[in-house]
């Protein structure tokens, strides 16, 4: 029994015979002495797989987090965004660490630029091309978006106050927790964009004209949204 592993049992071959003598010690003895009359040989305990050395478990974990981090950012990228919804870029803007206050980026195609949570306050957007663009936490106070083009823009927890809006266009467009107080809105297409019940009710009050690009009357394209009961007709208010 000398020959067994410390840590495992031992492995009889099947040809050997153990003969248990009871005739001294009774049939319900708990200890039992076992004779072996039979020539035993234990098996050889097998040896158990070596481990890898740290360093290449560690190179081994790390290609397996490379492959799974690349290929969620592909997922992201080429599979799995939605075609019609705004991306939120998390990073800021430029014009969040340099101020853009009263710059003039009127008739540009900015679909390539961002302004997370920049300070454009008097700006001029006028008639520029924002599809698509991140104006995340902007401040646009007062700024001139007349004419330009907002659709599926991310304004969201945007400052709009007294920005000129007038004929812009926001199909399908994040506005959520964005501040219209005072905006210029004539003319302007909202269609698909989802307002917060009480800020789509002031922005009725105002509502007239109809976009110049795509005909939709701007009281219309408000009432067609979530929140339609609360964009009166001027005859019920008068």
């Amino acid at each position: 029994w000398d020959t067994c592993s410390p840590n495992g049992p031992c492995f009889v071959p099947g040809n050997a015979r153990l003969v248990v003598d009871r005739s001294k010690y009774g049939s319900f003895r708990r200890n039992i002495t076992m004779s072996v009359v039979s020539s035993l040989r234990t098996q050889p305990y097998p040896n158990p797989p070596r481990p890898l050395p740290l360093a290449r478990k560690a190179k081994t974990w790390g290609e397996n987090a490379c492959k799974l981090a690349l290929t969620a950012t592909a997922c992201t990228l080429l599979t799995c965004a939605p075609a019609n919804v705004a991306l939120a870029i998390p990073q800021t803007s430029t014009c969040a660490t340099e101020s853009c206050d009263g710059n003039d980026s009127s008739k540009k195609d900015l679909r390539k630029e961002y302004f997370t949570k920049g300070s454009v306050k008097y700006a001029n957007f006028s008639n520029s091309n924002l599809e698509r663009v991140s104006l995340f936490g902007a401040n646009l106070q007062a700024s001139n978006l007349s004419g330009a083009n907002l659709t599926y823009a991310d304004l969201g927890q945007a400052n709009l106050t007294g920005a000129d809006l007038t004929g812009a266009r926001l199909e399908g467009a994040i506005v959520s927790s964005a501040k219209f107080d005072g905006a210029k809105i004539e003319g302007s297409d909202w269609t698909d964009v989802i307002v917060r019940s009480d800020i789509n009710k002031e922005l009725c009050e105002i509502a007239s004209g109809t976009n110049p690009v795509t005909g939709v009357d701007t009281k219309d394209s408000l009432l067609n949204n979530t929140y339609r009961y609360d964009c009166p007709t001027k005859q019920k208010h008068g």
